[in-house]
């Protein structure tokens, strides 16, 4: 009995470390940046969303992509994501997961591309 102890604490610590992360996808912009200027690149950011599931049947949820976009914005105060790429990491535990989507990339400022013309005939 003695020895087995050990063995299910290891099983026990392997299950509740148990998780994967899987590339989902990227794209060069969050937004068409089609008649815009990008005035300053704000630097890298990341938003991310959760749900999590009982189980492994029943979801409370999903992970919302717009809401990791959005918190990835508002933490630079910028306009847009470039260079986005979003993963999707799963955490597994005894009696529930959760799902976790993550979002990354250069958040920029932008102006109307007729507003460069303008500032620039200003000159």
């Amino acid at each position: 009995m003695k020895e087995i102890v050990p063995i299910v604490i290891i099983m026990i610590t392997i299950a509740f470390l148990d998780g994967c992360v899987t590339p989902m996808g990227m794209t060069s912009s969050s937004t068409p940046l089609h008649n815009q200027t990008i005035v300053e690149n704000l630097g890298q950011a990341e938003g991310n969303d959760w749900s999590w599931s009982l189980l492994g049947l029943w979801s409370v949820g999903r992970p919302d992509m717009d809401k990791a976009i959005n918190e990835a914005i508002a933490s630079k105060n910028g306009d847009a994501l470039i260079n986005v790429r979003w993963y999707e990491k799963n955490y597994y535990f005894v009696l529930f997961s959760v799902t976790k989507v993550i979002v990354t990339g250069q958040v920029i400022k932008t102006i109307p591309a007729e507003a460069k013309e303008q500032i620039k005939q200003k000159r």
